[in-house]
């Protein structure tokens, strides 16, 4: 059986600014259900990179093409039912509630719904992302884990109305465990591995390498704006690549023995 075609392509990815080369060279596909993790110190560039295969950051070199269709020929609307974004902050000035943020994902592309199965969607993410007995709360109020779970419902809802209108969808999360506590970083990936069963790719930056390696396919060692490693989280995790890569002496353990990598912290 011949593999699926790449949900998304990137060649030769470059961003240069204010004199700067952000990224360089990067080339990579997104399959069907995958997985991939973008590791890094800061400043690596995993941000810029985010950015740019998802469309919202023109590259100064190289292409990035979804279906074999190039992004600039993409029309928003197609491109928002394509693919969906969860950035790293988000900042509303206006006094939404949990609901209408979540229900901004249902704009554009979720119009031709009808009311019920527009209600229906945002149910489903607020339930999913544990936020449902907050939908009639003001966004503002909410901490900043509480806010990035509304985020996520949100693009809960974004995949769920493209989903009625185009098929091979690709998700992008930059940092979505950051704040929150150990139950919900854990009930957001296993929400994430279950898109993955429905054939959404994921791409997302994570700083957590433990996360990384207990959930990631395949990562993505990004420095100094380069990708200098990439694969299974067993071949790429080494002592060796968090010295060089991260500048931390921190040993690699295995659980259990031949199993998925663990990094051990320790003071010097």
């Amino acid at each position: 059986m011949s593999e699926a075609a790449p949900l998304l392509t990137a060649s030769g990815l470059a961003f240069a600014t204010g004199g700067r080369t952000l990224v360089e060279g990067v080339s990579l596909d997104v399959e069907p259900g995958s997985l991939q993790v973008i590791i890094g110190p800061n400043g690596a560039g995993k941000s810029t990179l985010l950015r740019l295969l998802c469309g919202e950051l023109a590259p100064t070199a190289g292409t990035v093409a979804y279906g074999g269709t190039p992004v600039p020929t993409i029309p928003p609307w197609r491109l928002a039912a394509l693919r969906a974004v969860l950035p790293q902050t988000t900042r509303l000035a206006f006094p939404f509630s949990v609901s209408d943020v979540a229900r901004i994902g249902l704009d554009g592309i979720g119009r031709g719904l009808t009311r019920r199965d527009r209600e229906a969607i945002l149910a489903d993410a607020l339930g999913r992302a544990d936020i449902l007995h907050l939908a009639g709360r003001a966004y503002q109020s909410l901490s900043g884990g509480e806010q990035a779970r509304v985020q996520f419902a949100r693009v809960l809802c974004q995949l769920a109305a493209g989903r009625t209108i185009a098929t091979g969808q690709v998700l992008f999360l930059d940092e979505p465990t950051a704040s929150l506590d150990l139950r919900h970083q854990s009930a957001i990936l296993e929400a994430v591995d279950g898109l993955r069963g429905r054939g959404v790719g994921v791409v997302a930056i994570l700083h957590d390498l433990n996360l990384a390696a207990a959930y990631a396919d395949t990562l993505l060692v990004l420095s100094e704006g380069r990708l200098v490693a990439r694969g299974t989280p067993s071949a790429i995790l080494r002592d060796d690549l968090i010295a060089e890569v991260f500048q931390v002496n921190w040993p690699v353990g295995r659980v259990p023995e031949g199993g998925r990598p663990f990094i051990l912290p320790r003071r010097l």
